[in-house]
């Protein structure tokens, strides 16, 4: 035999130790990358059951009105500031829930599924003095409540 023919068998042996060792390692990632779907489904059903609550639970948070914070002497921009952060919390929430939905079942959840909610113009100048506004109205009636039963003299008395 000959140098060369030996360094033919050698090349395909080792091709086919090349070809093996390929196979082996492509199977392997197709087996991690199944369990890691099976994972993932696994999480995104989990999800899917508690999204409505992480969402109630930021809605519950942001829901105070800056004119209750200025009622009770809270700062107002603090309120609205929750109030915006938590609404774009929820938004991430819901485009989750869309995602995990489309993970889970292959296909896009109908329009009313997790909608996302509506961008509008903070328009914080104005929220700012409505709060003031109905909190001095609130303000007033307290104070106008409070004089008429220190001040007054009830009828029949």
């Amino acid at each position: 035999m000959t140098a060369l023919e030996n360094a033919r068998k050698a090349a395909e042996a080792a091709a086919a130790k090349l070809s093996a060792l390929e196979s082996a390692e492509a199977e392997k990632a197709a087996q991690m990358a199944a369990e890691r779907d099976a994972h993932q489904r696994e999480k995104d059903a989990a999800f899917l059951n508690q999204w409505e609550s992480l969402d109630a639970e930021l809605l519950a948070v942001g829901s105070k009105s800056a004119a209750d914070a200025v009622y009770e002497g809270a700062d107002p921009i603090s309120a609205i500031a929750v109030f915006w952060v938590n609404r774009a919390k929820r938004n991430a929430i819901r485009l989750y829930a869309r995602g995990a939905f489309f993970r889970l079942h292959g296909q896009h959840p109908d329009d009313t599924f997790a909608r996302e909610l509506s961008v509008r113009d903070m328009m914080i100048a104005g929220q700012l003095e409505n709060a003031i506004s109905g909190a001095a109205s609130r303000h007033a009636a307290d104070l106008s409540e409070a004089l008429e039963a220190a001040w007054t003299v009830p009828d029949g008395a």
